[in-house]
């Protein structure tokens, strides 16, 4: 697929710095709990936490009933400057460093048009890479307090790391509001597989 660079969207000091530190603070600190999903995407391993998902909703685990409620609320400040209508899905993603030096596979997040944000959490030297048919890979640093938006359907990876240790950032899939009504989330009759995980 072509890429059309004006629809990935960059946007730096995304939030305000208090907002940030906040947001920083849970998914680095020792409030968020993380779940081993084993090695894929090219090898890489990777934890995450599923906060929002299509299928079920805000997620629940089991012994942590209020997790997901508090990391939505802390979240609040990215998810309201979206103007969503629907959300998707929406996950904290966490990749160390590790020995293997290629990219991770490329991919689409959900196999239907929505929108994408990546908000990265700190700075790293991973880039995210957006396939461009035959030319070269569009190149998207990883910087604090950054969110990049594109569409669900372009083909996408991560170049492997050397600093820092782990890379954490929170990855959202939702539909954007035209006439909707902003804020609703729903489930999905859209998907009939299970999608790839980006």
């Amino acid at each position: 697929m072509a890429v059309d660079e004006k629809k990935i969207i960059v946007r730096d000091n995304y939030l305000q710095d208090d907002q940030f530190n906040q947001v920083r603070d849970y998914f680095l600190g020792n409030q968020c709990y993380w779940y081993y999903c084993g090695n894929y995407g090219g090898g890489y391993p990777q934890m995450e936490h599923v906060f929002h998902n299509e299928l079920v909703g805000t997620q629940c685990y089991a012994g942590v009933p209020f997790l997901a409620k508090q990391g939505m609320q802390v979240m609040q400040p990215i998810l309201q400057s979206f103007q969503y209508s629907a959300l998707i899905r929406i996950r904290a993603i966490c990749n160390w460093r590790t020995g293997k030096m290629s990219q991770r596979d490329w991919h689409v997040d959900v196999p239907f048009d929505c929108t994408t944000a990546i908000y990265y959490l700190h700075d790293s030297d991973a880039l995210t890479l957006f396939k461009d048919d035959d030319n070269e890979p569009l190149e998207v640093e990883t910087k604090a307090n950054r969110l990049v938006e594109f569409p669900s359907q372009y083909e996408h990876s991560v170049t492997p790391m050397t600093t820092p240790e782990r890379r954490v950032l929170i990855n959202f899939n939702f539909i954007r509001a035209k006439k909707a009504k902003v804020g609703k989330t729903y489930i999905s009759h859209l998907l009939t597989q299970q999608h790839p995980m980006s």
